[in-house]
């Protein structure tokens, strides 16, 4: 639900890169999500044979309120440190998580997928540049350009 809400329009193998599933398991899913009302499956703009994977205006409200009991959470967790603790927190984050980052569609999945509103600094979209692994990136997620 995250990933869609920050990528509207993945493909269901994009999808599955993302949310570390099989094909198939993330056929499943999608099929769980569209019969509970939170994604449909749209046309592909390029790709005929693709469907694109979109949050409904339930989906939306679901996924919102998902990552803010999630940043909730994480705020609580991290209430205990100083703010020079969760800048150094911070630097160690952004090293791991370039560390483990593979490749672009991995990006989907190494992507903390917090707020694009808040993050401008992304350190996957950095790490893609700098490998320069964005080459033709989506709009919208890691390599956004």
């Amino acid at each position: 639900m995250a990933l869609l809400a920050h990528e509207p329009g993945l493909s269901i193998r994009s999808l599955a890169a993302g949310v570390g599933l099989s094909h198939a398991g993330t056929v499943r899913l999608v099929d769980r999500l569209v019969a509970d009302g939170l994604i449909e499956r749209r046309g592909h703009r390029t790709d005929g044979r693709t469907r694109s994977l979109f949050l409904t205006s339930n989906g939306k409200s679901v996924s919102k309120e998902v990552l803010r009991e999630r940043d909730q959470i994480i705020s609580d967790g991290l209430s205990v440190l100083t703010s020079e603790e969760i800048d150094t927190l911070a630097r160690i984050s952004e090293r791991v998580l370039q560390s483990r980052l593979k490749d672009r569609e991995h990006s989907f999945h190494v992507c903390r997928l917090c707020s694009y509103a808040d993050c401008k600094q992304c350190p996957v979209d950095a790490e893609l540049a700098r490998r320069a692994l964005d080459t033709a990136p989506p709009s919208g997620f890691p390599g956004r350009a």
